[in-house]
């Protein structure tokens, strides 16, 4: 069954390690994307979601501009990123290995989300069937050509490599 996310109900976000103490958290605003759900035989599931690099927002306007510049995202130059499912491996009754490309700063690599199915509903508004699914995945900055590397202090890294991804996503039969 075709479903499409609702970019209002949709979080898209990530964390990475600040100064190896803390992390810094953000999210991108601007998401679309269809998932095909097949319940029957999920490893013939698929989903393709493109998400606007400009949407990006930590709640720093001054951090987010230099995300949006060429030491991150590069977003004039690389506006969209993309993701597109080549696999999905059931792991339990509602979980799955999904692997796809996403791209991202004009780089494609492979990346493995293990995701959840959350449920569906009946929208009491709209009445229109909504589903549930989240997912997490680690990926390194470096194999995207996220090379920006401020050594502060003592030698300390102000933004680690490795960025951890979250999504709960919301979506609504068409």
């Amino acid at each position: 069954m075709p479903w499409e996310i609702d970019p209002h109900h949709t979080l898209v976000e990530f964390s990475v390690t600040h100064l190896t103490i803390n992390i810094v958290k953000g999210r991108f605003k601007d998401v679309h994307g269809t998932i095909h759900l097949d319940t029957q035989h999920p490893e013939n599931s698929w989903v393709k979601a493109r998400i606007q690099a400009a949407s990006i927002d930590t709640g720093v306007t001054q951090r987010d501009a230099h995300l949006r510049s060429a030491d991150f995202f590069e977003v004039v130059k690389y506006p969209t990123i993309t993701f597109e499912s080549t696999s999905v491996r059931p792991i339990g009754p509602k979980s799955s290995i999904v692997t796809g490309n996403l791209t991202l700063h004009g780089i494609t690599g492979t990346i493995e989300l293990q995701t959840e199915f959350t449920g569906s509903v009946r929208d009491p508004l709209t009445e229109s069937i909504r589903i549930g699914l989240t997912a997490r995945g680690i990926l390194d900055r470096r194999a995207f050509q996220m090379r920006f590397n401020q050594l502060v202090g003592d030698g300390l890294p102000l933004v680690g490599n490795r960025v951890h991804i979250e999504l709960r996503i919301e979506a609504l039969h068409v």
